[in-house]
């Protein structure tokens, strides 16, 4: 199954690709073991830009990147709704390939303001190359990072493609640590019965999403996420992939979402940023039954602060 890419579930301070989602962002939002919370992400410094099927573009609100546990993730987001994102195996200075059969290396885009999923480099039907990221500096004593890139992508749920040239990212800065811990925060979850156990928890408002987030070290897998509208008041919820949606990832090649189930909102203070609530869901494989067994998680909770 092919990767489809979802607004707001980014985990940790990295940038995680997402199955059979929505649009993807970025979140600079982490926290220690069993908190969560977050702090102010990168200043965006330097430039990223493209041209979009020949029409020049340029990421003029977020413009960042990351360098932690072995990836390589750099992050560009416009006024307009449209972002980018490139994430390849960490092999410092070098030039990356984005083949459609690899895990570890890929770039999407997406126009958010069109809908809300993602073209993407492995969405392909052969095995050939869809572009290159050619990392050509790392300033590792002012933390920043340029390069360059070409991709073409393609949109699995509809079957259009965009061409992606003439991309260029200069002296972005990245992040190499993740955010200290906040003691304020709660999640838990049962999976088939057993307590999640997690070491990041972050809430994140952007894109019209808040999306709360659970996960390993590092923020790898697994993971546990539920994301809501950012206008979202308190209610019960069917989750439906667009509005609502719950995820279970439980590795780094495994990602499911929910097929059916709910959440209730307890609370959302707009005002503060703090959201509660309660959630429960069948976590399965989306677009195709694939071979990927089912998962019931119950008993879900969580009370954040976002940012």
């Amino acid at each position: 199954m092919k990767k489809i890419f979802f607004t707001g579930l980014i985990l940790s301070s990295l940038f995680v690709f997402y199955s059979c989602q929505k649009e993807l962002s970025y979140n600079p939002g982490t926290s220690g073991t069993g908190t969560g919370g977050g702090t102010t992400p990168p200043a965006s410094t330097g430039t990223f830009k493209a041209k979009i099927d020949g029409v020049q573009w340029e990421a003029n609100v977020i413009k960042t990147a990351s360098i932690q546990a072995g990836v390589i993730a750099v992050y560009g987001y416009s006024s307009d709704r449209k972002n980018m994102i490139l994430r390849v195996a960490d092999s410092g200075v070098h030039n990356y390939t984005f083949n459609v059969n690899s895990a570890s290396n890929a770039g999407a885009y997406t126009d958010s303001a069109v809908n809300n999923f993602a073209f993407v480099t492995n969405q392909w039907s052969d095995n050939a190359d869809h572009g290159t990221m050619n990392v050509t500096k790392i300033d590792v004593v002012n933390k920043l990072i340029s390069g360059t890139f070409t991709m073409d992508v393609k949109q699995a749920i509809s079957g259009l493609s965009r061409n992606i040239t003439e991309g260029v990212f200069t002296d972005i800065s990245y992040a190499t640590t993740l955010p200290p811990p906040s003691s304020t925060d709660t999640f838990r979850v049962k999976v088939d019965g057993v307590d999640f156990n997690y070491s990041v928890l972050f809430g994140y408002s952007g894109l019209g999403t808040i999306s709360i987030s659970a996960s390993g070290a590092s923020g790898n897998p697994p993971t546990v996420a539920v994301t809501v509208p950012s206008v979202v008041v308190p209610g019960n919820y069917a989750f439906d992939l667009i509005n609502y949606s719950g995820q279970y990832n439980t590795s780094s090649t495994t990602f499911l979402g929910a097929d059916t189930g709910h959440v209730q909102i307890i609370e959302h203070d707009i005002a503060n940023k703090r959201i509660r609530g309660n959630f429960n869901f069948r976590a399965a494989p989306l677009f195709g039954t694939g071979t990927t067994p089912n998962f019931q998680l119950t008993q879900g909770y969580f009370s954040v602060k976002y940012l």
